[in-house]
């Protein structure tokens, strides 16, 4: 081939220039990398074209053009590097191969180009004439990889082909590439030329509708527009494609329908629905610690192992950020972690330390409350083919959150019923499951919306009541009852200056001493939250107000005995020990949602038979007694009770307050010990209160409630507790000042019980140190300790 070259750079001109004056012979060869400017040996492929220089003319700016001749392949032994390249080279031998299969080859080769030029390929008219008269199959390949767009790789390729019919197979693959790529491009543009027809088609017909709309409405344009309107913001949400799939279908629909029929006010209100939706709005959390810390302690008081809990699910879910960040985990997986539930008697800080979570994360705040939901369309909403149909509540949160990552509460789950609509608790089992609210499917909606970013928290006062599975997709956290000392910090930090506020007062037109709020919250309320004692405070602070507001008084101070002026007679009188040791009369201590109290068991001996229960007893605190019966009649000698004690008396025990139910096994240890003392005549110490349950071979089982069974002895003036030994490690849960003013006694059986609980111990009771009153104290131990 005879072709023109151009060159520029300095080390190819130098070598032009130096064949020029010797013999005009260039070794033409490729780059294998076109980008590098200053080419080295081994950037160079090995073989190449020898070529003679037939005319050359320098240019003004430098560069060179010249016309060369090609003259045969070339292999290069060694490159020879100087001012410019010289190379040693060596014919590159290629054979001729099988001469029929050189003619087939030829053929198809012909055949295959025609194909492409035909398909559309452009090439110069006159190229595709001289390729095509000529007969030798090698030169037809060498020019159709010549003048073909093929990349340089390939070229070179056919170039260092070894034989005729290996160059001509190889242009072959080459040509059906280029076949098959423009197939590909034909198929292509006909799909978005068909795609461009379909949609003008479509404008076209929506064009003619509004046309026929606008005459049949009269000539108004206002639904036309709002149409248009919600087509705009439902492209702008940047929906999943089936999501859009079904909003594009319910659209069609509402556009070829008559805007004043009913059903297409159903699909206007399903669509507006759907656009009012956050699919990909969230809020960024703020993931500071120390920040979510201040807003707890700033918002609530007490409740240590709530927070802790709450910050340790804070931090959890910053680590997860910052690792996704990172790229180490998929940024899915940063929002999974435990559904809480917050679980205790009500007026503890359940909902209101959700919203300080919400506050803290700078999360929108949503609270559902489920208390008496009995159908399954709560949750899962109505299908769109009921009158009045609406999404359930969880996708309405959203909707009013109009963020897809807020805090949402569920309040009331253990209040949740069923009926024959549904059970809503099982509808709530996909809500909460990590693994499926991905693609929760509302009733309504029709398509799945995620879930997956909801920071889900419920509450509950009974555990117990809420149903198995739905509990085993929720962790668990208790909050306890507050003692005295934290409602009193309470009302001074929170309900006080709240009801001031309410009431129209300023702070300094009221005020109430330390005694006062003691004396409030020990008589007039009982109750393990604090919703009754803001109600007294504001009782107090109504009353100042009609005194100040009446120009009787200016400002009031309040205290313990002029309570009684503003709330009446106290309504509770809290128990207090007993004023001297008696013979069968202990004291237990017992749990209730609004707290703990303690109560006397009393047991009478006197001629008959049986043993009677009085007191409203539950049958559990009945097989107590009888327990606790069969322990002293198998210890009846080592105890020095005579056997006729037992077949010729009528045991009577009574626990006061006989118009309250009681229940429950952990009055066991009680009752055992009150009847020891009736049947041996030995009293039973009054500053001793204590819990727990029994068997018959007199070992003492755990129970439940410790800490507010302690608090509520405390209130009674008791300074001796007698508990489980299987509770100890319940007593980190009471107050350090308590554990210090008291004196816990862990037993493992009724023997360490009755040593503690009888005047003079165990020794008294069997008789080995008379009456001397002393009392061994080997199972005492102060929490302190």
């Amino acid at each position: 081939m005879v072709q023109h070259i151009d060159a520029g750079r300095a080390i190819s001109i130098r070598a032009i220039e130096a064949a020029m004056a010797d013999h005009k012979t260039l070794l033409i060869i490729s780059q294998r990398d076109k980008d590098i400017d200053e080419p080295g040996s081994g950037d160079l492929y090995t073989v190449g074209t020898a070529c003679n220089i037939l005319r050359m003319r320098k240019n003004p700016d430098g560069t060179l053009q010249m016309l060369v001749s090609a003259i045969a392949r070339v292999k290069v032994r060694r490159y020879i590097e100087g001012p410019y390249l010289q190379a040693e080279t060596e014919p590159y031998e290629v054979l001729s191969g099988d001469r029929t299969e050189l003619e087939a080859l030829g053929r198809e080769l012909n055949s295959k180009f025609e194909a492409l030029i035909s398909g559309g390929k452009f090439m110069a008219p006159e190229v595709v004439q001289f390729i095509q008269n000529l007969e030798d199959p090698a030169q037809v390949a060498d020019y159709i990889a010549f003048n073909m767009d093929f990349k340089l790789e390939d070229k070179q390729a056919v170039l260092e082909a070894g034989t005729l019919t290996e160059r001509i197979r190889k242009v072959l693959v080459l040509l059906d590439t280029e076949n098959e790529l423009m197939n590909v491009q034909r198929r292509i543009q006909q799909q978005v030329k068909e795609e461009i027809d379909r949609n003008q088609r479509d404008y076209y017909l929506r064009e003619q509708m509004k046309v026929i709309q606008k005459e049949l409405s009269g000539g108004e344009e206002g639904e036309e527009d709002e149409v248009e309107e919600l087509r705009a913001k439902l492209e702008a949400l940047g929906l999943s494609e089936d999501v859009k799939r079904e909003v594009d279908r319910e659209m069609n629909r509402l556009a070829r329908m008559h805007p004043d029929s009913a059903e297409a006010a159903v699909i206007r209100t399903y669509l507006t629905t759907i656009s009012e939706l956050p699919w990909n709005t969230r809020t960024d959390d703020q993931l500071d610690i120390a920040q979510a810390s201040d807003i707890l302690d700033e918002d609530h008081f007490g409740l240590e192992r709530v927070k802790d809990r709450v910050l340790e699910f804070l931090a959890v879910r910053k680590l997860r950020k910052e690792r996704a960040e990172r790229g180490e985990i998929d940024p899915s997986e940063v929002n999974k972690g435990p559904i809480l539930v917050f679980t205790g008697p009500p007026g503890v800080g359940k909902t209101s330390i959700a919203q300080s979570i919400a506050k803290a994360l700078g999360r929108k705040y949503v609270r559902v409350a489920l208390g008496g939901a009995r159908d399954e369309s709560d949750i899962r909403g109505h299908r769109r083919t009921y009158i009045g149909a609406m999404p359930g509540r969880v996708i309405q949160g959203l909707r009013s959150a109009g963020t897809k990552n807020p805090v949402f509460l569920l309040d009331e789950v253990d209040k949740l019923g069923s009926s024959y609509q549904g059970d809503p608790s099982s509808a709530l089992l996909e809500v909460l499951d990590p693994a499926q609210n991905a693609h929760f499917q509302d009733h309504y909606l029709g398509v799945p919306f995620d879930l997956s970013e909801v920071m889900f928290i419920a509450t509950a006062n009974y555990p117990e009541q809420i149903p198995g599975p739905l509990l085993d997709r929720m962790e668990v956290i208790e909050f306890t009852s507050y003692i005295e000392q934290e409602k009193a910090e309470i009302a001074k930090r929170y309900l006080l200056p709240r009801q001031i506020e309410q009431n129209g007062l300023k702070p300094n037109q009221i005020s109430l001493t330390d005694a006062a709020l003691e004396k409030l919250i020990s008589h007039y309320t009982r109750e393990a939250g604090v919703r009754n004692l803001e109600r007294q405070l504001g009782t107090v602070v109504r009353k100042v107000a009609r005194r100040i507001a009446g120009g009787e008084i200016k400002r009031a101070k309040v205290t313990d005995k002029e309570l009684e002026r503003y709330l009446g007679i106290a309504r509770y009188t809290p128990e207090h020990e007993a004023r001297e040791d008696m013979v069968g009369v202990s004291t237990g201590m017992f749990y209730t949602p609004v707290g703990g109290d303690i109560l006397f068991v009393e047991t009478s001996v006197m001629p008959g038979k049986g043993l009677v229960l009085t007191g409203q007893l539950g049958d559990v605190m009945k097989e107590s007694a009888r327990a606790a019966l069969s322990y002293a009649k198998r210890n009846s000698a080592r105890f020095h009770i005579a056997q006729e004690r037992f077949d010729e008396s009528e045991i009577h025990v009574h626990v006061p307050a006989g118009a309250i139910p009681k229940e429950g096994p952990s009055a066991g240890v009680t009752m055992a010990t009150s009847l020891v003392s009736a049947l041996s005549g030995i009293p039973a110490r009054r500053d001793v209160a204590m819990t727990g349950e029994i068997t018959l071979t007199g070992r003492v089982l755990p129970i439940g409630g410790l800490k507010e069974k302690v608090l509520g002895a405390r209130r009674a003036g008791i300074k001796h507790i007698v508990l489980p030994k299987a509770n100890e490690g319940d007593l980190r849960d009471i107050p350090a000042h308590l554990r210090t003013a008291m004196t816990f006694h862990p037993c493992e059986n009724l023997d360490q019980v009755l040593d503690v609980a009888l005047v003079g111990g165990l020794a008294a009771l069997e008789g080995r140190s008379g009456k001397s009153g002393k009392r061994t104290r080997k199972t005492e131990r102060s929490a302190s300790a």
